[in-house]
């Protein structure tokens, strides 16, 4: 059984069902996205499980990172998976500290790339809004300052890493 999907607060898919009717008369309309969002976690595992295409399947111990509603035409495959990636970036806006995790990865691995039709459709439009999302968010960075920096972050996180094991070789000596 697939999730439906539940609308996020926060973003709008469309300017108005009726626009989305006239463009398109046989699609089911997909719900808004309204005026704000709910994405607030306690933990880490609230967080997956909120997404509308991950959910937890029998026979295996985590989430499945990918599991969206069966489209019913191309259009709506396409409607989908930018609404997924819109859910997708309005939860890591609201926690940015869940932001580098390897949620993206994750998604990724459990896709299914050889799949053919709408389920394809839905992938593509869901990478192609993140690169569009992408696109407007690297206008305000200046990249080499802001890679430099995030390289010595992690730098820095794996000296004070490795600063108990050199104190414990210190007390031994």
């Amino acid at each position: 059984m697939v999730k439906p999907v539940r609308p996020v607060l926060g973003i709008e898919l469309t300017s108005s069902t009726t626009e989305t009717q006239d463009v398109h008369q046989d699609a089911s309309p997909l719900p808004p996205l309204g005026p704000r969002s709910r994405y607030r976690f306690a933990g880490p595992h609230a967080k997956d499980l909120s997404l509308p295409f991950i959910r937890r399947i029998k026979g295996r111990t985590y989430p499945h990172y990918w599991q969206p509603a069966e489209p019913k035409d191309e259009f709506e495959a396409r409607a989908l998976g930018h609404q997924y990636a819109a859910h997708l970036a309005q939860m890591l806006k609201i926690n940015r500290q869940h932001s580098a995790r390897g949620l993206l990865f994750r998604i990724a691995s459990d896709m299914d790339f050889s799949a053919r039709g709408h389920r394809r459709r839905m992938c593509k439009s869901f990478f192609n809004y993140l690169e569009l999302l992408l696109n407007l968010g690297v206008e305000q960075v200046d990249l080499p300052r802001h890679v430099e920096a995030v390289n010595r972050l992690h730098l820095s996180l794996d000296e004070l890493e490795a600063l108990p094991r050199k104190l414990r070789r210190k007390k031994r000596s």
